[in-house]
């Protein structure tokens, strides 16, 4: 075990001028290899080197089995408004440890039922498996009723499913925090089940709040005729409520509530009361983004309202444009109250409350639609309830706006865990800095270009706005067109989150991770594998979404039988995920890496579909780019191999790795004929790049693995090859527009892989090499700068986001800070480039041999063999 000292700085700033006794935080850090194996050794402590409460695990490991990056639970106490310096380091001897009263999860001996005690409160979960929560104590008070904290859904027809709990898991426990996660599904009286659901009950030590992440899912898989995604089609779930229910165990003598500021508390009298934020409030609220299956809008009116009174005595008492409420019932001694996150982004919403339950309506019923939740379609809400006896104060408005944490950019670049990674602060390309500034400030910030379409609700919030597909528009309102995450925006958002430390960065990273998780990736196991668990392009070029929502492709846009699709492994994008699992201990995040690897092996397994009964090989979906039969370097097989790359970071298991190697064997090779392939023709092999960008990760992930073999030489050969002809014939895209279609701004955008592939060269080639690539690189990238800021459209989302995620590097390479050691090159013998086959290409042409074995096999194969999925006849309205 390493004795090594370090020290990690962190800055925590309160946000919301709330004074806060015991905030919690939690943040994922880095650390440098070989300095900590056990993550019990560290201690956070403030500037006067004070022990605070803490809690930490492990997120992943680097090769030596050290921790390379450590998720960390602390309190701490902050001033309004406070910017409170703190640090992360290994214990001492001379250490004062708090005595923390532990957070305790109790299992019973003979039922899957947990008691939980906090230290001041007492939780029962799973003897009942209707309710969520079924006892809440504090202070000797049980604080809920009979139901106790109750998930419903309710259908069209007015029919009640129940969330039914069928296991309970327990996916944390520390000394500060423990989550117990419920798995289920609702169902109704008659047995019936409609959607799956997870619920994580996160709970804190010395703290009687709950913090419940909801999460639904239709895992039926979408119909897609002609591979058009529209809403309405027959997997689709439509269901008029989801509530999460909340039961007193006695009659409340009064109420308070906020609906914008927690500040402008009200105190009522306990009766039947309601906020509900129908729309997102701001000016373009009843946007064309908000419509149903029939292209009719949602919303009814601007912003919210709260309601006060029963059936015939209703009457609006507040309304506003955006709310952001929490709501407390309070009996003589005890006080419940409840808020949800994000509450008018994702509107629809709804708090209620009477004198004995408090309701969430994580989509209510007051909505003027049904809710459709599509096949394959999830989202996560996180809802917030709190205990209270009479003498505390709410803790509501401290949980809606969290501290802020930042990790100092110096001590990311030491631990060299970020690959080519540089402090913003130490980046000395001024132009740069200034175009990456735009997304996070001024007219031009992606928090701006939301406002423009209303890119608000449920399914929307987190996307960013397409604005590059709206150019020609000439319609009296906005294209509305939607981004999921093409490039890797989560990746570039939070890298530079951690260069700059400026928590704008953070959130845009955040959101736009969840709505990545939730909504843009497939998530049933019922479709094609080529389908199943993947990620959802980006929505169609020049297009409006119309009701594909994000899914590309809709009936609504359907000119020729060649339109249409479905996911690809051209789009298919993990590191941002893999990076916000580390920073966030989300295990959500990690699971997606996972889930868009395995899709990647799923899809080029010719077993899985009809063909494999005679022809089990590789199918090709995985490595082909544009054409199904090119399966050299291009973005397709470039995102499949980066896919797999970090899925095997994250896990460490070897079919991952063995996969990508696989794949990378298939579509580059030392010696290519670099000619043949044109890849000077940029509308069609311009990302050939990307492959090699995601070539070079791999090189550098084998240095750090320590593996000197085989194909980190057969890898590296191939790169230099392909670099020294981008050295002899790469020209700047601008040079070249009179060859593609569109000559946008992105063309030359796409320059900035240039010098990102052609400084990853110059670090693996012969030293007599290195200053002709660095020169050629930094060439690229100061006219990749130029050429775009010379378009009027310079700051479109597009080009915005690929230099976001790729233009950093250059700060690093301009340091001279490559300290990993590359081999001496070996002698290998790579023999000759072979051409794949697609098993469409090799069914083709061993086609008249197959026929009779085919026939004798389907007799005998089922329905199930060859794929073929369940089949709906029409949406399931509940």
């Amino acid at each position: 075990m390493s004795n090594a000292s370090f020290r990690v700085p962190l800055l925590v700033e309160e946000p919301a001028g709330i004074a806060r006794h015991r905030a919690y935080v939690r943040v994922g850090v880095p650390l440098p290899e070989g300095v900590l194996h056990d993550p019990t050794e560290v201690v956070v402590v403030d500037g006067t080197d004070l022990v605070l409460e803490c809690q930490s695990s492990v997120l992943a490991q680097w090769a030596d089995r050290s921790v390379r990056w450590l998720l960390v639970d602390f309190v701490t106490p902050l001033a309004p408004n406070a910017r409170v310096p703190l640090t992360i380091r290994r214990k001492n001897s001379n250490d004062h440890v708090p005595a923390i009263c532990p957070l305790r999860l109790i299992r019973s001996s003979d039922t899957d039922a947990y008691v939980v005690d906090t230290g001041v409160a007492r939780f029962a979960l799973g003897s009942d498996r209707r309710i969520l929560i079924e006892t809440a104590e504090l202070a000797g008070e049980e604080m809920l009723g009979a139901s106790g904290v109750a998930v419903q859904l309710t259908g069209c027809s007015g029919t009640v499913y129940t969330a039914m709990v069928q296991r309970l898991e327990v996916e944390e426990q520390g000394l500060l925090r423990g989550t117990i996660a419920a798995f289920g599904s609702f169902r109704s009286m008659d047995g019936a089940d409609a959607l799956e659901f997870k619920a994580r009950c996160v709970f804190l030590a010395g703290e009687s709040d709950v913090r419940i992440e909801l999460l639904i899912r239709n895992p039926r898989a979408a119909r897609h005729p002609g591979g058009l995604w529209d809403l309405g089609d027959q997997a689709t779930v439509l269901f008029r409520d989801l509530t999460v229910h909340v039961e007193a165990a006695r009659h409340a003598r009064r109420m308070q509530w906020f609906a914008e500021r927690s500040d402008a508390t009200r105190n009522d009298t306990p009766g039947c009361w309601l906020l509900y934020q129908d729309s997102s409030g701001g000016e373009n609220w009843d946007s064309e983004n908000h419509v149903d299956a029939e292209g009719q809008s949602i919303v009814r009116f601007r912003g919210y309202r709260v309601i006060a009174g029963s059936d015939g005595q209703k009457r609006v008492i507040a309304e506003g444009d955006r709310a952001n409420p929490g709501v407390e019932i309070l009996a003589d001694q005890t006080m419940i109250g409840v808020a949800v996150a994000d509450f008018w982004q994702n509107f629809p919403k709804a708090l209620r409350a009477t004198p004995t339950t408090l309701n969430v309506g994580i989509l209510p019923r007051e909505s003027r639609m049904p809710h459709a939740l599509q096949g394959g379609e999830q989202k996560r809400h996180n809802v917030f309830i709190e205990f209270r006896t009479a003498r505390d104060g709410s803790s509501i408005a401290a949980w809606l706006h969290p501290p802020r944490v930042a990790i100092d950019p110096a001590w990311v670049e030491q631990t060299r865990t970020v690959l080519c990674f540089k402090p913003a602060i130490d980046d000395r390309n001024g132009q740069y800095q200034r175009y990456m500034n735009a997304i996070i400030d001024g007219p031009q910030a992606f928090t701006a270009k939301r406002e423009r379409i209303d890119e608000y609700g449920w399914r929307n919030f987190g996307d960013l706005y397409a604005d590059h597909e709206s150019v020609c528009h000439r319609g009296v309102r906005p294209l509305v067109s939607h981004y999921n995450n093409q490039y890797d925006f989560v990746h570039g958002a939070l890298v530079h989150y951690l260069r700059t430390g400026d928590a704008r960065w953070w959130r845009l990273g955040d959101e736009a991770a969840r709505h990545t998780i939730d909504i843009d990736i497939y998530h049933t196991d019922e479709d094609r594998a080529a389908f199943n668990h993947g990620l959802f392009w980006h929505t169609d070029h020049h297009l409006p979404a119309a009701t594909c929502t994000h899914r590309t492709y809709s009936v609504r846009n359907d000119r020729s039988p060649a339109y249409g699709g479905g996911p690809s492994n051209e789009h298919n994008y993990t590191s941002g995920l893999l990076l916000y699992h580390y920073l966030s201990g989300d295990p959500e995040a990690g699971n997606a890496v996972r889930e868009l690897a395995d899709w990647v092996i799923a899809m080029d397994d010719g077993s899985r579909g009809a063909l494999g009964l005679v022809d089990p090989g590789p199918t090709g979906l995985a490595s082909k780019t544009v054409d199904d039969e090119y399966h050299k370097a291009g973005r397709g097989a470039g995102n499949s191999i980066n896919a797999l790359l970090d899925a095997y970071q994250l896990c460490g298991d070897r079919p991952y790795l063995d996969k990508a190697e696989e794949l990378i064997r298939r579509c580059i090779h030392p010696h290519d004929d670099v000619a043949a392939l044109s890849l000077g023709e940029p509308e069609f092999r311009w990302s050939y790049l990307v492959f090699l960008q995601v070539l070079g990760k791999y090189l550098y992930l084998k240095l750090e693995w320590h593996e000197s073999d085989y194909m980190l030489h057969y890898a590296r050969a191939s790169l230099l090859h392909y670099a020294r002809w981008m050295l002899a014939r790469e020209v700047p895209y601008k040079e070249v527009l009179d060859r593609v279609e569109l000559p946008t701004e992105t063309w030359p955008a796409h320059d900035i892989r240039k010098a990102h592939v052609l400084n990853v060269a110059a670090h693996f080639a012969p030293r007599r090499e290195h200053a002709a690539f660095r020169a050629r690189a930094r060439f690229f990238f100061d006219r990749c700068l130029d050429d775009v800021l010379s378009f009027e459209t310079a700051y479109l989302t597009r080009p915005l986001v690929i230099l976001c995620g790729n233009g950093y590097v250059q700060a690093y390479y301009d340091s001279d800070a490559d300290a990993l050691t590359v081999p001496e090159p070996l002698a290998y013998a790579y023999g000759k480039p072979a051409e794949f086959e697609s098993q469409k290409r090799r069914w083709r042409r061993t086609l008249p041999s197959r026929i009779l074995r085919l026939a004798k096999k389907l007799g005998r194969a089922g329905v199930e063999r060859i794929g073929l999925r369940r089949r709906y006849t029409t949406p399931l309205r509940l």
